[in-house]
């Protein structure tokens, strides 16, 4: 009888193993099954995603003469947009958000102020964005640009904006307008009511043009002044241009602003912080230009008349984050009084 049951022992403990090994595969079959399934559900979504998003228009605003035309927007689930921007509720509440969403900003300059103020503007609700600016991305734009990137270097910046605009906030009317502003299209450029509008420039006569026709237009604007070779965020300061100190480029601003009957009523955000980084000098910039056959300095430049010198910006530089929220601490205050009146 021992013998008997001996001998069946092996063969009750294959059967045994043979249904462990069995069960394993079953939850294994099974769980390959559910994974399998989640992640072609997942695809599934991301790609109808990817087709409702690939409907919206083209780009628009690459030919300046069209550079205006309205960008039609595709509506999204209201429910969605308002859980992308729940911290933005829940620290300004319904009613700022409200705000943001219903203004319409102008960004004139697309650099290391102007990218970022554009960007942190959209992210916090702006649905109407309009972004004016002439040049395009360069390899050293990439230190301080907010959304730049070697793929957009060549490309003007404001489609690398609106492009980047368009991947986490597709429901925004983004206005690229690859342009240089000047006197004589600021009607053009500045229409349609805006609430607000940024002045990101670094060119001074470009600047003082901008800034003598939103004074006499009486258009609300906030102005970046010198942000280059500072670094101190104690020492940012917003006050009337009248006030500022310590600022070569606000003093330049401000002295040629007299020259044009303005002495106040523009806001603006500088630092008044002594730069420690200097310019190369003048002879050493000579030096190079001959070294390099370059017989003429504007060859430097974008465009004839400015500035063909490097200015030493940081890429985290704290003014420009500041100038970045500014506007937006403005608009929770104003952006719908002018509107009221």
């Amino acid at each position: 009888m021992n013998s008997f049951a001996n001998s069946l022992s092996p063969l009750a403990s294959n059967i045994r193993v043979q249904l462990a090994l069995t069960a394993f595969g079953a939850t294994l079959a099974t769980g390959i099954a559910i994974f399998s399934y989640q992640s072609y559900q997942r695809d599934a979504r991301k790609k109808a995603l990817k087709k409702k998003i690939s409907k919206d228009p083209p780009i628009r605003g690459i030919n300046p003469k069209a550079s205006n035309a309205p960008a039609s927007v595709e509506h999204f689930d209201e429910t969605l947009i308002k859980e992308q921007l729940a911290r933005n509720i829940a620290f300004l509440g319904e009613e700022g958000v409200d705000k943001l969403r219903n203004s319409f900003i102008i960004v004139v300059g697309a650099g290391g102020v102007g990218s970022w103020a554009a960007l942190m503007l959209v992210r916090s609700g702006v649905q109407h964005i309009r972004i004016i600016d002439f040049d395009q991305v360069t390899l050293s734009s990439l230190n301080r640009h907010a959304v730049a990137t070697h793929a957009d270097v060549g490309s003007p910046k404001v489609i690398a904006l609106q492009k980047n605009f368009k991947e986490f906030a597709p429901w925004v009317k983004v206005e690229p307008v690859i342009e240089l502003f000047t006197k004589a299209n600021a009607p053009r450029l500045l229409a349609g009511n805006p609430d607000f509008i940024i002045d990101a420039i670094d060119n001074i006569d470009t600047k003082l043009d901008l800034l003598k026709y939103c004074h006499d237009n009486k258009l609300p604007i906030l102005s970046s002044m010198g942000a280059g070779a500072k670094a101190d965020p104690s020492r940012v300061q917003i006050s009337d241009i009248s006030q500022t100190i310590e600022d070569p480029l606000a003093r330049a601003v401000r002295r040629r602003l007299k020259k044009l009957g303005v002495d106040s009523g523009i806001t603006v955000v500088y630092s008044s912080e002594k730069p420690n980084v200097k310019l190369l000098p003048l002879g050493r910039c000579r030096q190079l230009i001959e070294e390099s056959k370059i017989t003429n300095a504007s060859e430097y430049a974008a465009l004839p008349d400015f500035r063909s010198r490097i200015l030493p910006v940081l890429g985290n530089n704290s003014l420009h984050i500041f100038q970045s929220y500014f506007p937006l601490l403005e608009l929770m205050n104003n952006s719908n009084e002018r509107r009221q009146h």
